[in-house]
């Protein structure tokens, strides 16, 4: 994927570390919960597998700005501030991180209503925080 008008630095094996929030925001899943996700997204867009974290991860590209405001359980949203490891556009399995959909196989962005539905129906709609004063004492 190229990395578009979004700054990158180069990184190990061929992969870059490109700044999300320029070409695309990013929904960083844990893996379990985001291949059952992908199931369930009719026209998914590019996804990278990152299989070298303690809890092994899959990334979804969405179109910048989309995630402003996201609160998905067990999903984190990567936009301005935050960089992604990308691998090498050919790089379709391990060692490292690699493309599960890469964008070369079609679309880059999957659709952010889409994966919110896809997420919360694999993982349930994340509980309302409401905190207690005696936590905080």
């Amino acid at each position: 994927m190229a990395s578009g008008n979004a700054p990158y630095v180069p990184g190990p094996a061929g992969t870059r570390i490109v700044a999300a929030g320029v070409d695309w925001d990013a929904v960083k899943v844990v893996r379990s919960f985001g291949l059952q996700a992908l199931d369930r997204i009719a026209e998914p867009g590019a996804v990278v597998v990152d299989p070298n974290r303690a809890a092994p991860a899959v990334y979804f590209f969405v179109r910048p700005g989309t995630t402003e405001g996201w609160n998905v359980a067990q999903s984190t949203a990567l936009s301005a501030t935050t960089h992604v490891t990308l691998p090498p556009e050919s790089r379709v399995m391990p060692p490292g991180p690699y493309w599960l959909t890469s964008p070369t196989e079609g679309r880059l962005h999957t659709d952010t209503a889409a994966l919110r539905t896809a997420l919360e129906t694999v993982t349930g709609p994340r509980p309302a925080w409401n905190p207690r004063m005696e936590h905080f004492a």
